[in-house]
């Protein structure tokens, strides 16, 4: 009887032993499957990081671009006003063709979109009067109005100074968080922006609280 006990126990314990081998040897395999897994997966996983990473840096570095554009005006109703009724007065300009060569190029460069509409006048800053353009985006502005839209609301604003030719645009945002009329610098003068936010403020200003007497008489 004690042989027999004997006996079934040493067989217990085989089983018991030839269990947990196998236990083991699942686990060895598992593991060297999710070894080779993650080898196989680690371009992805790095190419995923990579486009994450990259995704990140373009929208913080467009953040910051746009935010370098954006100039704080101090009479934000102020300029509201003079931008809306500027605008008015630009889209009914009527169309009218360069007169040389030099101003076809010019508008090329810097009033593209105005669909030819486009006022000239002078001001005086202190050094003397410089030629300023003033034009409206024209082109995006009945674009969207003929799709059902109240219309892309732009305005350009050019100063030709003797050494530079700077460039500004007012925009109307349509954002619930900053709607109205925002100022910024063009893009190809934001990154160096030879004169401050506050001096090419109170220019923009002037300029389009005189678009209203300088350009009209073209509109009739």
């Amino acid at each position: 009887m004690t042989t027999d006990l004997d006996k079934q126990a040493r067989i217990e314990r085989h089983k018991t032993i030839r269990m947990g081998l196998m236990f083991a040897a699942l686990l060895i395999v598992a593991a060297i499957l999710f070894g080779v897994y993650r080898f196989v997966t680690a371009p992805v996983r790095v190419a995923q990081n990579t486009t994450q990473t990259i995704t990140r840096t373009v929208e913080e570095t467009a953040t910051a671009v746009l935010t370098r554009r954006h100039i704080e005006v101090r009479e934000g109703r102020r300029f509201g006003r003079l931008a809306d009724q500027a605008h008015a007065v630009l889209v009914a300009l009527p169309q009218t063709q360069p007169a040389t060569l030099g101003e076809r190029s010019f508008r090329l460069a810097h009033l593209r979109g105005s669909d030819s509409k486009v006022c000239r006048f002078t001001m005086d800053f202190g050094a003397g009067p410089i030629p300023v353009w003033v034009a409206a985006d024209n082109r995006d502005f009945e674009t969207n109005r003929e799709l059902g839209g109240e219309g892309e609301r732009q305005i350009r604003i050019i100063f030709e100074t003797r050494d530079n030719i700077l460039g500004l645009s007012a925009q109307y945002e349509t954002d619930e968080d900053a709607l109205g009329w925002a100022l910024l610098w063009r893009r190809r003068d934001s990154m160096t922006k030879p004169m401050s936010d506050a001096i090419m403020s109170e220019r923009a200003m002037n300029a389009l609280s005189q678009v209203n007497e300088e350009c009209s008489h073209s509109a009739q």
